[in-house]
């Protein structure tokens, strides 16, 4: 038979289209697209359960509910600074004045306060080649356990030797340049460094005073000056030893050196007690 012959399909035959779309496989990814096209078409935000029979809120409303916390927060953000600007401008004047009146205090103060320079101090510093003679002792003399004993004497220009003190500096310095200075002026010529030192080898404290000590030179007696590294009235407990300088401005009027001298110093005390006899040391400087 001719297939041009053949009679077309009937109309109650399944289409092989819908048949092939009804399988799980199409049918199931078909059916979740649907529902949720519904879902994002059905669901509007807003909505409520009776969706059908209440509308959305206009725009208007939306807008005037976003708008209106805003300006609510910015409100008492921007009311402290006006109150806090009139305190500010309030204080200013005060912390202003505070600074002022101590400056004020502080030029009122009387110049007077601050130590008056000594004019025999106002001089240059370079004092030159070194003008020292040190001689190396061991004169000793011991009275009730209690002895003093000479280790070194030096010899300087008077001139020369504030102009060291002064170069020096510090209180201590320039309080002994200052009265170099006054025996200066006594037409003092020399300056005479003992270094001593003293010991205690009784069972008592021992003092000595060394203030009352005498420099003996060429038929002139000298008092000290100051007492370097210690008191002058020198505190030695048993068993102890000190180092001090005693210093002494002599008048030299042979040579430059003042020769052999003798240091005088008074009797010790003993557990506060005079103790009789005096430190007598020969002195063989140059």
């Amino acid at each position: 038979m001719d297939r041009s012959l053949r009679p077309p399909a009937q109309p109650g035959q399944p289409n092989p289209l819908w048949e092939k779309l009804r399988r799980p496989q199409f049918a199931l990814p078909v059916l979740i697209v649907v529902l949720m096209l519904g879902i994002a078409f059905g669901v509007q935000p807003g909505s409520t359960t009776t969706g059908a029979t209440e509308s959305p809120p206009p725009a208007s409303a939306d807008r005037t509910s976003t708008a209106t916390p805003s300006p609510a927060p910015a409100s008492p953000t921007s009311r402290p600074s006006p109150q806090s600007s009139p305190t500010a401008a309030s204080a200013s004047p005060a912390a202003a004045s505070t600074p002022g009146s101590e400056v004020a205090g502080a030029r009122a103060t009387p110049p007077a306060a601050s130590p008056t320079p000594d004019p025999a101090l106002d001089q240059p510093t370079q004092c030159g080649t070194l003008q020292e003679t040190a001689i190396g002792l061991s004169v000793e003399q011991a009275i009730a356990g209690i002895s003093v004993k000479a280790t070194r004497a030096a010899v300087y220009p008077i001139a020369y030797f504030r102009c060291i003190l002064v170069a020096t500096g510090g209180s201590e310095a320039l309080a002994l340049a200052s009265s170099i200075a006054r025996a200066e002026q006594q037409d003092m010529t020399t300056i005479v460094l003992v270094d001593l030192w003293i010991a205690n080898s009784s069972r008592h404290f021992g003092q000595v005073n060394l203030k009352a000590s005498t420099l003996a030179t060429a038929g002139q007696v000298f008092a000290p000056l100051a007492t370097l590294g210690g008191r002058s009235e020198l505190v030695v407990s048993s068993g102890q030893g000190r180092n001090v300088t005693v210093a002494f401005a002599v008048k030299n009027s042979i040579g430059t050196n003042p020769g052999p001298v003798t240091l005088v110093i008074e009797g010790p005390l003993s557990s506060g007690t005079p103790v009789a006899g005096k430190y007598q040391l020969f002195l063989p400087t140059p």
